[in-house]
């Protein structure tokens, strides 16, 4: 680390062998997390296929923080071990479920949308609990709306005038829950969608592991698609709480981007 003058602030230096160990540190812990959850949470159906993955938390971030090479590295490296490590996984449906849903859906992808969207890691959150409580309010917020959708049919409401009710709580209910929130609400609202995107892919390519395997695509995309995407979807809002918690110290320190 170097000194700039006048000011006395930490200017980071690269080193390439700082960011290498830490992508070796990340897909060591990506293992033996996903063995943990891949042992006790798999599908009964497809094996393997677990239905809480919360290394997706630290597969979103290690996209972030590495970048498309080491983050995308890690990830899948370290999902691709936990297969083997928790059932000995090592054919075609395992690389389709484990590197590639697990490499380039949730770290690659998450570093090229939050590059496209240009969503700052911080989140502009003053602390990190802003973020957890902001996807617990968007959680909340959801289930809302959806209760009021299907409330409209109740009421009789005619043809596209249905729409009212669940629309109305989406306006209201989102300015009176998130009118306090002590953070960029442009960034943690792309932060949620690349949430949401990046586990639809995910779990699209492991029902295509699953059909590979020789499951019929329609039921693969139930199971293990449903719970493979609401799995991986708790675990990347963790992933969200993650980034402002640890973006600024790893940036010091010449690791994250």
């Amino acid at each position: 680390m170097a000194v700039s003058k006048g000011t006395g602030e930490y200017i980071s230096k690269r080193d390439p062998s700082l960011k290498v160990g830490f992508a070796i540190f990340m897909a060591v812990a990506i293992a033996a997390l996903g063995w943990v959850m891949m042992t006790i949470t798999s599908s009964p159906t497809v094996k393997g296929a677990s239905f809480l993955w919360l290394p997706a938390a630290l597969q979103l971030v290690a996209g972030v923080w590495l970048g498309p090479v080491y983050g995308t590295l890690a990830g899948g490296i370290g999902a691709y071990a936990a297969g083997i490590l928790s059932y000995g996984g090592w054919g075609l449906v395992d690389i389709i479920q484990n590197p590639i849903a697990g490499g380039l859906a949730n770290a690659f992808l998450p570093w090229l949308l939050f590059k496209l969207l240009k969503i700052d890691p911080t989140l502009g959150a003053k602390k990190a609990s802003d973020v957890l409580s902001g996807a617990m309010r968007a959680l909340l917020l959801t289930i809302l709306v959806l209760a009021s959708g299907m409330l409209s049919p109740r009421l009789n409401i005619p043809g596209v005038w249905g729409y009212l009710v669940p629309l109305v709580v989406l306006l209201v209910g989102g300015w009176l829950l998130f009118a306090n929130m002590t953070m960029n609400m442009r960034d943690f609202g792309f932060g949620l969608l690349v949430a949401v995107i990046i586990c639809v892919v995910s779990a699209f390519i492991g029902a295509l592991g699953a059909a590979v395997g020789g499951k019929p695509l329609a039921a693969a995309l139930i199971d293990p698609g449903i719970g493979w995407f609401a799995g991986d979807l708790v675990s990347a809002i963790l992933g969200l709480y993650l980034l402002p918690l640890y973006t600024t110290r790893l940036r010091n320190a010449g690791i994250a981007e």
